[in-house]
């Protein structure tokens, strides 16, 4: 099956250019790379790319020569006085592994690129074979050589024709197509972060969700294990999508979107699943630590920093390589910033800052402190600007080096100092709901039953 998508280049067209037409994957060492073009080039450049195309022939010009592609889309511009704004499209058409050759593949792109912008615009189209299934790149021009028009992409651009053509043209050479294309998508910066395997509320609610599928037999006990969580959810059999969203969030997230695990559908079978094979439960193992030492003599943390000092350990930053994880989904997305958290705690323990008195006179001291240094290079500058001697210039830059260095190290201090300050009602709240998941957990959250005589007073 093919798939396709397209977006616009609006800052380097040659970028774009050089990667369609690179001559180090297309294997053609006579290719010209002209400095003076080298903005709208790179895009071509890498359609054309040698090692994805193995052969020069995988890259045909629509209305332009390969080779002087760029120059051709540049000239169009110039020639209608459309130099700014979208300056090109980047498209791309997947195939299947092993569902078509190489050949067909590049004659499915080229028949494509003529029937959607072969009347009007200049094309660029190159077959990449670098990857396990071959994939056409399309660099179109944004200005028409007709009639200096710009291309308009937008969403019936993408849905009814380029989608809709490619997969006529498919059909014509009898490859699958999808029928029914999935609408959602992750966004780029939750999907760089799950592929770092960083935290982000996506993976948060499929390891909560998981969790509650596996210690509940119902639909009803899934929705109450995730509201003891502290989540918000709408689990009403009345509506199409299920919801879940952090608590106090202005949006909720679809279920759906978290994958095809997690449909309604879905959910109720892997319900039906641990109901007729139940896991057996774990007993919790209780660890014992020795203490060498008196409880008594021990220096007792307060204020500020001992609620960082407990934060960091609710975290699992403190003790160092500890296993233990924050079982509140909020606090789970904070482990995102450990690093942040553990220079605020260090601020706070080198500068012996207890209460928020004390955390106020530092950041005013801080503040005061930057001016200063301000004031200090401004005279340097001043010195630079009246003097031509080298050695003198030399020794003034070096001063103005530390200076800079020492007013970035301050107004760092000054911005995890005002951080602690706004976030520190948010940290006790998070602390509280961890502490009260903890505790639902091990049973202790149900009020303690009187005794007779208690009862009898």
């Amino acid at each position: 099956m093919a798939t396709t998508k397209i977006w616009p280049v609006r800052d380097n067209l040659k970028r774009v250019v050089e990667y369609a037409e690179n001559h180090l994957k297309t294997e053609n060492p006579s290719f010209y790379t002209p400095e003076e073009m080298r903005d709208l080039f790179d895009v071509l450049e890498y359609g054309k790319n040698g090692e994805k195309t193995e052969q020069q022939f995988y890259v045909t010009g629509v209305n332009c020569a390969d080779k002087t592609a760029y120059a051709q889309m540049m000239l169009t511009k110039h020639r209608y006085g459309k130099l700014d704004g979208n300056l090109a499209y980047h498209a791309y058409m997947s195939f299947e592994v092993d569902e078509v050759t190489p050949d067909k593949a590049h004659e499915i792109g080229v028949e494509l690129a003529k029937r959607l912008w072969g009347d009007r615009y200049e094309i660029v189209v190159s077959t990449h074979l670098n990857t396990t299934c071959c994939h056409n790149h399309f660099v179109i021009n944004s200005v028409s050589f007709v009639d200096g028009k710009k291309l308009n992409n937008n969403y019936a651009m993408y849905f009814e024709h380029f989608r809709k053509q490619s997969d006529k043209i498919c059909k014509e050479y009898g490859i699958s197509v999808i029928d029914k294309p999935s609408t959602t998508k992750t966004p780029r910066n939750i999907h760089i972060a799950e592929k770092n395997g960083e935290p982000t509320r996506y993976n948060i609610f499929r390891e909560d969700i998981d969790k509650a599928i596996t210690n509940s037999l119902s639909q009803r006990q899934v929705g109450q294990y995730l509201r003891n969580l502290g989540y918000d959810i709408n689990f009403n059999e009345n509506r199409k999508y299920w919801t879940i969203s952090f608590k106090g969030d202005k949006r909720a997230t679809r279920l759906e979107r978290l994958g095809e695990q997690y449909s309604v559908n879905a959910i109720n079978k892997r319900i039906l699943d641990v109901y007729i094979y139940p896991k057996a439960k774990q007993p919790m193992k209780i660890k014992s630590f020795a203490f060498n030492g008196s409880f008594t003599k021990v220096k007792k943390l307060t204020g500020i920093y001992a609620l960082y000092i407990r934060y960091c350990y609710e975290l699992g930053i403190l003790p160092k390589n500890t296993t233990r994880k924050p079982l509140s989904p909020e606090m789970r997305m904070e482990v995102r910033k450990m690093e942040k958290y553990s220079s605020q705690t260090r601020l706070l323990c080198y500068n012996k800052i207890v209460t928020i008195e004390e955390l106020l006179s530092f950041l005013e001291l801080r503040k005061n402190d930057v001016k200063s240094l301000e004031n200090s290079r401004n005279k340097i500058y001043n010195k630079l600007r009246g003097t031509k001697d080298t050695d003198k210039i030399t020794e003034l830059k070096a001063k103005r080096d530390v200076i800079s260095a020492k007013m970035k190290e301050y107004r760092r201090d000054i911005f995890l100092a005002d951080d602690i300050l706004k976030r520190q009602e948010q940290i006790k709240e998070q602390i509280r709901k961890n502490q009260e998941i903890k505790l639902r957990e091990l049973g202790l959250d149900k009020p303690k039953q009187k005794t007779k005589k208690e009862m009898e007073r």
